[in-house]
């Protein structure tokens, strides 16, 4: 749910405001290294599934809805896009806490990929704004593009309405986990976004500074989900993560990163 561009180190959990000004950005980095970490074939991966999702995800939108439509079911679109946005900011928040507590930068495979920028993040959080389109989506479009495929044959090739509502649906998830997550998350920490944008922020729509402040406000465990953050609540008031953690403690499984 956030590039992997930045390329820093970082101090273990220590994390920094919202916004946070020049002056005290964070507590100093051990070290830092030079030059994008993506090179030309990656770079050219992202730049083409960038480019290609659009193209998938527009008839994976529009073709469930008219099939839905086509048999006098067009009000399960609504709950079916509602419901995959609401799980998606499940899976953000879950996949966030994860990589904020276990695992480290050296864990193969998610350790640069995931682990490291998201912590990298609660150091430099406004850096996300310093990203272009391709940074912030291009690694989460290369996930979104063939899974929006895959939907897409299941809608053409579907022939009833649980089909086209269980493919609207996960189109709805997939893109709200793997492609719009990161941009709701970088205007969350932008200091002036669009006037569209803004106003979805107050109706809560998309993730919103002052509700995504609670995550960067010490002790910095709650508020994970960053879709837009519908289940930040319930998830905050019945201590979803903490009682999680603690299962995974009773089978060996212990935080990598304490306060």
């Amino acid at each position: 749910m956030y590039d992997s561009a930045s390329s820093f180190n970082y101090p273990s959990r220590q994390f920094g405001e919202l916004n946070p000004p020049a002056d005290k950005t964070a507590r100093p980095l051990r070290h830092s290294e030079t030059g994008d970490a993506s090179g030309p074939v990656h770079r050219f991966l992202e730049l083409s599934a960038t480019t290609l999702f659009p193209l998938l995800f527009v008839p994976a939108l529009l073709l469930p809805c008219y099939q839905l439509t086509r048999e006098g079911v067009a009000w399960l679109a609504v709950p079916g896009v509602l419901l995959g946005l609401a799980f998606g900011d499940f899976i953000t928040g879950l996949v966030h806490w994860a990589a904020d507590t276990y695992c480290e930068e050296s864990t193969p495979v998610i350790g640069r990929s995931l682990v490291k920028p998201f912590r990298v993040h609660h150091v430099r959080p406004s850096e996300i704004c310093e990203h272009g389109l391709v940074e912030t989506m291009g690694n989460t479009c290369m996930l979104a593009v063939p899974l929006l495929a895959l939907f897409l044959a299941l809608t053409l090739y579907g022939e009833t309405s649980a089909t086209a509502a269980f493919a609207l649906f996960t189109a709805a998830m997939t893109v709200g986990v793997t492609v719009i997550t990161n941009q709701f998350h970088k205007w969350a920490h932008a200091e002036k976004p669009p006037r569209l944008v803004r106003a979805m922020q107050r109706a809560r729509i998309i993730l919103s500074p002052g509700h995504h402040q609670e995550h960067h406000t010490a002790p910095f465990e709650s508020s994970y989900a960053i879709t837009n953050g519908w289940l930040n609540p319930l998830l905050n008031r019945t201590r979803f993560y903490r009682r999680l953690e603690g299962a995974l403690s009773a089978l060996g499984i212990k935080p990598s990163r304490k306060e």
